[in-house]
């Protein structure tokens, strides 16, 4: 069974206890209606069109209750992790929660970009950033002689040691011929192999 919802909207000021949202839902292709939840730790509200969605509402409950349960890998019970039976509320939860980690990264990712331009932009990828910046856009310094170099040498002496086991450098924006010249030990440069948006 498919279970998708489209025109998702978030009041994330309305959110107390559950996520504020009102979407449309969608059953095996077919709109069955609106669902929304105010935020308030209610569950969620069905407003189905017609008959068919009452029908599809009913079967998508029967088919999460078949899925195997919710692991919560950080919470423990008797050494084992707690699981949670799945239902179609959870379910509708959890598209909701990867809809808002999708937006939160695409927003954290805009943001480092932008940055990018003009620093060397390092941290945990898609969660934090710190920056080392030049000041002036680096497509344009990357051409003046003896920058490479100076650059390689910041790189070592003032964002390598200050990275913990999970930071990386996280510029998309260095040509890979220049990323080779920098020697920056493997692991530390985000993996974005050879595909790295070549600057001009």
């Amino acid at each position: 069974m498919e279970i998708i919802l489209k025109n998702i909207y978030v009041g994330e000021r309305q959110s107390r206890e559950t996520t504020a949202f009102q979407a449309t839902l969608f059953i095996d292709g077919y709109r069955v209606g609106v669902i929304t939840n105010d935020g308030q730790g209610c569950p969620n509200m069905y407003r189905p069109l017609d008959d068919k969605g009452v029908m599809l509402i009913r079967q998508a409950e029967d088919w999460c209750r078949r899925l195997p349960p919710m692991v919560l890998a950080d919470t423990m019970s008797d050494g084992k992790p707690v699981t949670i039976p799945m239902e179609l509320e959870l379910y509708l939860d959890n598209i909701i929660t990867d809809w808002l980690t999708k937006k939160d990264i695409e927003k954290f990712r805009r943001k480092a970009e932008k940055k990018m331009s003009s620093a060397i932009v390092f941290g945990v990828p898609d969660k934090t950033f710190g920056l080392m910046t030049y000041g002036k856009v680096i497509s344009a310094l990357i051409h003046r002689p003896g920058f490479i170099d100076q650059l390689r040498k910041d790189i070592h002496t003032k964002v390598l040691p200050l990275l913990q086991d999970d930071e990386k450098i996280l510029n998309t924006n260095i040509p890979w011929r220049v990323v080779e010249r920098l020697q920056v030990p493997a692991g530390k440069w985000v993996d974005v192999g050879r595909k790295i948006m070549v600057v001009r």
